[in-house]
Formats: C-alpha cells, structure tokens, sequence
C-alpha cells in the first residue's frame, strides 16, 4: 500500500477473459506486487533520496522468476545476498540491537552477506511493463480508489 497509505486498497484482477488461466493470476498478482514497489522506489526519489543499488531479501529472492520480473519492472540491476531468505527477521533483529545500543557500529551490526547473484533486467520487457502495463496498474488504482474508499 506504499506511499497511498490506503488502508481500503484491495487487490483486483483487470482483464479476465474466458482464455485467463491460473498462472495468469500468479503472474498478476506478481507485477502487483512488484509495481507497488515501484511506487515505493518513486517515493523516495520524490523525496530526493536514490536508491545505488536494490537488494532483494527474503523468501522472494529464491525465485528466478520473481527476482527477474523485479529486476524487468524496475530496469535495475538487483543483487541477492547469500542468506537473504533470513533477511526480513534478521534486519529486524538488527534494528531493535541498534536501538537497545545506539552507540554500536553499524558496520558490526549489519554486515553485509556476500552476493550470491544477480539479475540484470531485459531492457525490452522493461520498456513493455514501463509504456504499456504499469500505466494500467496506475490508471486503475485511481479509477478505484473511490471504491476502495466506499468499502466496497
């Protein structure tokens, strides 16, 4: 739901025709998934800040398919870490250890773990989600936000 901050936002399905197969909506369901996060990365260049690199953590980063959809979405380059699939709970641990002790060094804290690969976008597919499918996603959020709001 990041940056609407839109606690009514419910994921749809746009596009079904009687050809719409299961993995179809896995597929879906993905680039939602991966086009919220674009949001979020458009956030924070709107608030001057730019991201170098991505790393991908967490269970996710297992999946060649999904790590290399991000990295088409995105038109970046991203890096997985040896270990992420511990990373949600483990920067969590770290983060509550850097509260708990303010003064730590941050480079103890939080190592980084050796790069175990890397997935470099296909600039064709990039282009195709940026001209033609992430302007959908975009249209039908505003197109239903008034619905999300109406609880429908």
């Amino acid at each position: 739901r990041t940056p609407h901050n839109d606690v009514n936002a419910k994921g749809v399905f746009y596009g079904l025709t009687p050809d719409t197969q299961r993995a179809d909506l896995a597929n879906a369901t993905l680039e939602g998934v991966g086009f919220a996060l674009l949001d979020g990365i458009d956030a924070l260049h709107a608030a001057g800040l730019a991201p170098e690199s991505i790393t991908v953590i967490g269970g996710g980063s297992r999946s060649a398919y999904w790590t290399q959809m991000l990295a088409d979405l995105s038109g970046r380059a991203l890096t997985l870490r040896a270990g992420g699939e511990v990373g949600p709970a483990l920067g969590a641990a770290r983060l509550a250890h850097l509260a708990l002790e303010p003064d730590a060094s941050l480079d103890a804290v939080c190592p980084q773990p050796p790069v175990a690969a890397g997935r470099e976008p296909d600039m064709a597919r990039h282009a195709w989600y940026r001209d033609v499918r992430r302007p959908t996603f975009r249209a039908l959020y505003r197109a239903l936000e008034p619905v999300f709001a109406a609880g429908a």
